[in-house]
């Protein structure tokens, strides 16, 4: 029996029969009943799972690889040692300046 996104149905005056007829008490087979029907509402329907599976396939196609990670770590640390060069650089070019700037003085 397919439901599309409704959750599963199925009759509580049954089960309810049905346990009586194995010798359960009315009042403990009516509390079985009932606890099967709130638990059903909690469960997942088809419908339910078709949208996960379609975020699961959109994330997917958004996600980076180890290989894109290693790439991107590699382009980062090379943007370091650019950076790290470039202030190096200024760093003795100040120094420079600043020794030329006391042998003038």
């Amino acid at each position: 029996m397919d439901t599309g996104d409704a959750a599963p149905t199925f009759d509580t005056l049954a089960i309810v029969q049905k346990l009586e007829a194995a010798g359960v008490d009315r009042k403990q087979a009516e509390a079985h009943a009932e606890a099967l029907h709130d638990s059903q509402a909690r469960l997942a329907t088809k419908a339910d799972i078709a949208r996960l599976d379609n975020k699961i396939e959109t994330m997917a196609g958004t996600m980076a690889t180890k290989a894109d990670l290693a790439d991107l770590r590699a382009d980062l640390c090379r943007a370091l040692w650019i950076q790290t060069g470039a202030i190096a650089g200024a760093i003795i070019a100040a120094a420079g300046f600043s020794a030329l700037a006391e042998r003038l003085v």
